[in-house]
């Protein structure tokens, strides 16, 4: 068989797994298969998974905007750094574990999310669609860390997992009172994971992390919608 015979018979093998896996993904999965991204337990099956806004009962919106996606697609390179910061993690505390509550995202729903936070004290949180958030390239994850009963350690504020009320009440106390020590060591401990296996955090966002830079992701990266 040439060279070119066998290019030929790569590709079309290349084309029958991507159909046969999107005939088995809800629209928001096809864009990210789509896309090139690619499922991070495929990359690392011990980080845990748990995409909030694929669940009204946890995500602030009260919105399923996933249509009950339960795996984390990012870009190849990105779910690897994951990968090596899941490792890193567990080289200092085995029992703990990265959870992520979420991964890539299509701008489509971050304008949804956006046109629901903006004018309130939460708009900064989602980015503004017509730039794109980071979520948008398949390069940014919200991440905390579960120990071994899939818990999460104590992190302070979060709008992930709670009511409306609790969510309101974290950030005004979050506004009268600093965090506490624990709660100040957990964070310094995610962000110095993520950063280890190659994260830029963001400031005002414990939980969020890219994987590359902005700049270099809009020019490698196209946009999901």
């Amino acid at each position: 068989m040439n060279i070119s015979k066998t290019y030929i018979l790569l590709i079309s093998v290349v084309l029958v797994f991507i159909a046969r896996a999107t005939c088995h993904a809800n629209e928001t999965e096809k864009k990210f298969i789509e896309a090139g991204l690619v499922d991070i337990h495929t990359i690392d099956e011990s980080i845990r998974v748990d995409l909030v806004n694929s669940d009204s009962d946890k995500n602030y919106f009260r919105e399923n905007f996933y249509d009950g996606l339960n795996k984390a697609y990012l870009r190849r390179e990105v779910a690897q750094k994951l990968s090596i910061a899941q490792k890193e993690l567990k080289s200092e505390f085995p029992d703990y574990s990265i959870l992520v509550m979420d991964a890539a995202r299509p701008r489509s729903v971050s304008q949804l999310m956006y046109d629901k936070m903006k004018g309130t004290k939460f708009e900064k949180f989602v980015a503004n669609p017509d730039k794109g958030s980071m979520h948008n390239y398949g390069i940014a994850v919200d991440v905390t860390i579960v120990d071994g009963s899939d818990k999460e350690i104590d992190m302070g504020f979060t709008p992930f997992y709670n009511s409306n009320l609790s969510i309101y009440w974290g950030y005004a106390k979050l506004k009268m009172f600093d965090l506490s020590e624990a709660q100040k060591k957990n964070r310094e401990l995610l962000s110095k994971t993520m950063k280890k296996a190659g994260f830029f955090p963001l400031s005002y966002e414990w939980w969020h992390f890219n994987g590359l830079p902005k700049d270099l992701a809009r020019k490698k990266y196209k946009i999901i919608e």
